[in-house]
Parts: structure tokens; sequence; C-alpha cells
């Protein structure tokens, strides 16, 4: 295994480095045989590479121990999962990760090449052969470095005389043993891989000269693509971090966190930036850019992840080559795109003169600024703890507070432009015109903000003056927000501006199925042929209908979480009480599981402490590995419509008393609902479009043009 899988690996390096220079050549000498023969190295890349998994992969599912990576990844469960936990292996460990992304990559540039094979073009030759140069480059990290080759024999000391495995690695971690997180890494990697197409082609434009909208339209659906990958891995990492860390938060502002949201953030630009290009010939430089920028990012996450420039519980030990080939990569892509934009500045006729920010032109250009100035922010506070410490911040470890005082603000003001961006003309927009639209959408808006407002005054207020007055560190970092009065302000914003993104979002699709009901759909069949003839807009209406949720969700959950940790008497009965719930002990349980873990559970009642009513039992439990003591904490959820109540035991007190960790966090279904619906609109805006019109609210837009 270990031969077969090193022989393809250099293969697959020796022949993508070699077809992106045939390629390259092809488009230079317009030689139609050249540019043949690159296409099919590209097909021999993607099967090399498919050859590399595959070898991993068997070896996952026969239990064959020749690789090192496999002993040391392998999960120890036995369950119904346990098949699918051996084919999460593939990824879970820092060289088969790269492996698997590398080959992601190779299989994006795949698709391009046979759906272009039949009528190759020069943009599609270029951008194949920029893709190849990443998968070169990608692979030869894993070549050069014995830290990122998979392929690396395990030792015979760890056989004995027939055969058999004797010394045991240290296996998956068992904080990976979930379904998020068999999802959440391919998830991510899939809408990482999705980016590097549209760099590619943006490079192809600059290499070519052609500057027209033909690179944004042959990569536009592949960015798209990605960036729906992209959300839902962070929304699985959501999930996973909620339910099985034990800490009952979903994002705590770590540096590989951050790496997704950089190149989210720089998509949502991306993306923006096509639409411009395509509808209004605008944004041609911001698309090269952001397309170059999101490719950065994406890189920048790998570059944190696998250098040892900054500490992370997710964060793999440092590795020279990855430092400087992933600091190479950047840096290369940077300058490749800087020379060509300089060298072909004068032929792109870019039309991004903006008469009025109050216009879609302006508030597509607000919202580029805010994604890219936002990515730009966190991947510098990300990495200030590394940075000389004459720089601002530099040698200092940012806390989460201070993201939070960054990204709330720019979080609500974002919302307010995505609720009112849709109403605007473009270039300018007309006073009277815009009240007529907006006025409907802007009364329901404070109907519900109303509504939030009533909740946050009864719900909210209580919940943080009761944190205060608990004192200890949860009031300290609440104090560290800022003052009562900007902290209240803030979130009332935040619910202003995600109830007019909810009601305007709404109001539109609303009016789209209006239209269809007067050509005589009846509400139903409206709302189908809506979606069906008009998916571009009214997904993108429904995923910022999905946004508005969410952002009244992270108001509640991320600013007004209870939080407690409470010592119970170990013998049945002791209680505490903490958010209106009282929680009394039933019983504990210790035991040893198949694998030797060292498993203890705990078993509390729950009651409301306002009616007395009992609201059921949750069981949280730790287990400690046996080789490497290492904790993995089973929480208890309770879920009710508007707060979630979170229970984690955390192990057993000097006293002999039980530790636990309780928090009671407001609103949180509205974060999955609400990333969900936005999953869901940016898919089918990913439809196959139609040429009919659109939305209502849209055909205005014509008087500008």
């Amino acid at each position: 295994m270990s031969l077969v899988g090193s022989a393809a690996q250099i293969a697959a390096l020796v022949v993508a480095a070699v077809s992106a220079a045939v390629l390259l050549a092809g488009v230079k000498t317009r030689r139609e045989g050249l540019v043949n023969a690159g296409y099919l190295m590209v097909f021999g890349t993607f099967a090399l590479l498919t050859l590399c998994v595959g070898v991993v992969l068997v070896s996952f599912l026969a239990e064959n121990y020749e690789l090192l990576y496999v002993v040391s990844n392998f999960p120890q469960d036995s369950g119904p999962l346990a098949w699918l936990y051996r084919v999460s292996g593939v990824w879970a460990g820092r060289q088969g990760s790269l492996l698997f992304w590398t080959w992601l990559i190779a299989t994006f540039a795949f698709a391009a090449a046979a759906r272009r094979m039949r009528q190759t073009d020069d943009l599609t030759s270029a951008a194949l052969a920029v893709t190849e140069i990443v998968v070169a480059l990608f692979t030869a990290t894993m070549v050069l470095s014995e830290a990122n080759n998979v392929f690396v024999p395990t030792p015979a000391e760890y056989f004995a005389e027939d055969g058999s495995l004797v010394a045991a690695g240290a296996g998956m971690n068992p904080l990976l043993l979930h379904w998020a997180m068999v999802l959440h890494p391919p998830a991510t990697f899939i809408g990482y891989a999705g980016c590097t197409l549209p760099f590619a082609y943006a490079l192809a434009a600059l290499i070519t000269g052609d500057t027209s909208a033909r690179w944004v339209e042959l990569s536009d659906r592949i960015a798209v693509f990605g960036f729906i990958f992209l959300t839902i891995g962070m929304a699985l990492g959501a999930v996973w971090a909620y339910v099985v860390l034990g800490w009952g938060g979903f994002w705590a502002w770590d540096a590989v966190e951050n790496a997704s949201l950089m190149s989210w953030l720089t998509a949502i630009a991306m993306i923006h930036s096509f639409t411009v290009y395509r509808k209004r010939g605008c944004f041609k430089r911001w698309s090269m850019f952001a397309a170059t920028a999101t490719f950065v990012f994406v890189v920048l996450g790998t570059f944190i992840t696998r250098s040892g420039l900054v500490q992370s519980v997710h964060a793999f030990a440092e590795d020279a080559v990855s430092t400087y080939f992933f600091l190479g990569i950047m840096v290369l892509a940077i300058l490749a795109f800087l020379i060509g934009l300089i060298y072909r500045y004068r032929t792109i006729d870019d039309e991004d003169d903006i008469e009025s920010l109050a216009s879609k032109n302006g508030s597509y250009y607000l919202t580029n600024l805010i994604c890219i100035v936002g990515a730009c922010l966190v991947a510098y506070l990300t990495v200030s703890s590394s940075l000389p410490t004459w720089l601002p911040l530099g040698g200092q470890v940012v806390s989460a507070g201070a993201y939070n005082a960054v990204a709330r603000p720019a979080t609500a003001l974002f919302g307010l432009l995505m609720a009112v961006c849709p109403l605007l003309g473009w270039r300018k927009t007309e006073g009277a015109r815009f009240w007529r639209t907006f006025r409907i959408p802007a009364l329901l808006g404070i109907v519900v903000f109303a509504v939030l407002t009533v909740f946050f005054v009864t719900t909210l207020v209580p919940a943080y003056d009761a944190d205060i007055a608990a004192g200890g560190e949860v009031a300290q970092t609440l104090t560290e927000q800022g003052p009562r009065a900007y902290y209240f302000a803030l979130a009332e914003i935040s619910f202003f501006a995600a109830a007019l993104l909810l009601t305007t979002s709404c109001y539109l699709i609303s009016r789209g199925v209006g239209g269809r009901m007067r050509k005589g759909d009846n509400a139903l069949l409206a709302v189908v042929n809506l979606f069906r003839h008009s998916p571009a807009q009214a997904g993108g209406y429904l995923a910022h209908l999905g946004c508005a949720i969410a952002l009244a969700g992270l108001v509640g959950s991320g600013m007004f979480v209870t939080e407690r940790t409470v010592s119970l008497a170990a013998e049945e009965g002791g209680q505490s009480s903490v958010g209106g719930y009282e929680l009394t002990l039933e019983g504990t349980e210790q035991y040893f599981d198949e694998h030797d873990n060292n498993v203890m559970e705990v078993d509390l009642a729950v009651t409301d402490e306002a009616s007395g009513s009992s609201l059921g039992t949750l069981v949280t439990s730790m287990k400690v590995s046996p080789t490497t003591q290492q904790q993995a904490l089973t929480a208890g959820v309770m879920t009710f419509p508007l707060e979630d109540l979170f229970v984690a035991f955390q192990g057993v007190n000097a006293d002999n008393t039980l530790s636990i960790s309780v928090k009671v966090n407001p609103l949180i279904m509205l974060n999955w609902v609400g990333g969900a619906i936005c999953v869901v609109g940016i898919v089918l805006a990913f439809a196959p479009r139609r040429a009919t019109p659109l939305l209502a609210a849209d055909d205005r837009e014509r008087e500008a043009r």
C-alpha cells in the first residue's frame, strides 16, 4: 500500500506540473495538440490522486495497518456508524486531510476539463493550468514532508512476528466520533476546493487578455457551489461544537474557526461582485480581486492550521515545509494577480463609477468593503500573537471579546444593507419610488421589531442583569463588552436589522408569488414556479430570509447566555437552580465501556422553577481515554421554542461534589433554522437559471438602464 500510494503521489506531482506547462504553452502558441495533451494530463492527475485516496480508504475499511497514518487515526468504535467513521479517517488527520483537499481540487479541474474538452477555449485552458500549478504545489508539500505524507509505512516494531499489530497508535480523536464531524471536514474542503477555480479563471482572464464577462460566466456557478459547501461546513462545525465539546457554545473565535470565516466573507464579496459584473458590466477589478482574496484566505487558513503560527485546539504541529510552501502559494497568488492586473489595467473597461451610495451599485460596494475589511481584520487578529511587538496588538493573544466588539456592529450594519439593497435602483434611487416600495416591509418590520423588543425586555435584560449580579468571569466578560446602555443599544439595533431584513425578504418573495398568481397560477403553483423560473433572485431572497432569522438567534445566543458552574452533592437529591430551571441529581453511574474508557454518567431531573412542573431528565457524561487520558464530554440538551437548557458534567471536585456546567441559550434554535433556510436559498439560487423575468420589485430596475 505504501509503495503504490507513494508512487501515485509522486506521479501526480509530475503530471500536474507538466500539464500546467503544456497548457500554458498551448495557449501561448495556439497549438490545439498541446492543449488537448494538457487536458488529458489533467485527467491523469485526477486519476492518480484518486488512486491515492482509494489506497487510504481501502486501508481503513480493510483494517490494513501498513500505513502509519491508518494506525494513528483508526476509529475505536464498534457501533452502527463504525464504517462511516472509518471512511472519515481519510480526512481525520493532518496528512489525510491535505491529500483529500488536493484530490478535491483535482476533481474540480477534471470536471471543468471534461465540460470544455470538446470545445476548448483559452480561458479554460489557462484556468486549468493555474489549477494544476496549485495541485502540484499542494502535492509537493506531501511528497517533500514526511509530516504531510499519508503513505509513510508503519515501523516494523508495531508488528509481531505473525504480522499482527501489537503497538497501537493513538487512534482517531474520540471527539471526532460524531456525525457532524464526519460531514464537516469534507463539506469545508469542497468549499475550499471550489474557491480555487474562480481564482484560476480570474488569472486566466489576465493571462489571455479576455477581460469580458466570459470568465465570470464560466466560474460563477462553481463559486456559488463552493460557497454552499463553505456555509454547510461552518454550520456543521457549529453543531458539532455545540453538542460535543461540552462548553455550550457554537463559536469561540478559535484560529481554525476563523480560517473558514475569512474565506466565507470574501466569498460573499466575490459572488456579489460576479452578479454586478454579469448584470451591469461593473466591478470587473473587484471580481478579480475578490476571487484572488478568497483563494488567498483559503490558503491562509491551512497555513495557520499547519505552520504552528498560532495555537489552537484544532491546529496541527509545526512543519517547516508547510510553512514555506503555503506562504509561498499565497505570495505567488498575490504577485500573479498584481502583475497581471497592472499589465492588463488599461484593457479592463470597468464601469465602477458610483453615482450614489443609495443605489444597488453603492450597496454592493459597501457590502464588499465590509466583507473584505472584516476578513482582513479577522486575519490580523488571528495571527497577532505571532506578529512583532512593535505592530498594534503584536505578540498578544486577542480575546473573544475583541472579536465580538468588531463583529457585532459590523453584522448589524451588514443586516441593514441586506434589507435595503434589493429595493434600491441601479446607479441612483428615486426617493419617492423607493418609499412606495419600502413602506410596507418597513411597517411590518416595526411590528416584528416590537415583538422582539418585548422578548428583549422581559427575558434578555433580566438574564443580563442576573449575570452581572452573579459576578465572576461571566460578569467581567460582559462588562468588557461596553457599558450597559451601549450593549443594549447594539442588541436592539441588531434586532431591528433582523426584523427589517425578515420583512423585506418576505415582501419581495410575496411580490414574486403575486406576480405568478396574476398570470393564473394558484398559490402553491405560484411558489413552485417562482423558484423554478426565477431561482437566482428568489433563492437569494430566501437566503436573506434565513440570514434574518439567524441574526436574531445570534443576538440571543451570543449576547445574553445565562451561564453558571454549579456544584451538586454527590448523593441523590442534590439540587441547584439556574435561569429558572431547578436541577436535581437522580443518580450517577460509573463504568468502563468496550474500549476501556472510564465513563461517568450523571442523571438530572429538570423542573420549571416557577410552576414546579417536571420538564424531564437530562443525562450528561464524561469519558476518559485509558491511553491518552483525554476527556470527551457528552452534554445533555433540553430544547424549547425560545431557548435551550444545556448541561455538561465537568468532573468531581476536591470536596467530592459534582461540577456541572449549566447554560441557558436564548433563541439558539433560530441559528439552526436560519442557517438551514439560508443554505436552501443558496442551493435554489444555484439551480439552472432561466431567462424569464423575475420578481416584480426588480422590474423597476430597467428604468435605470
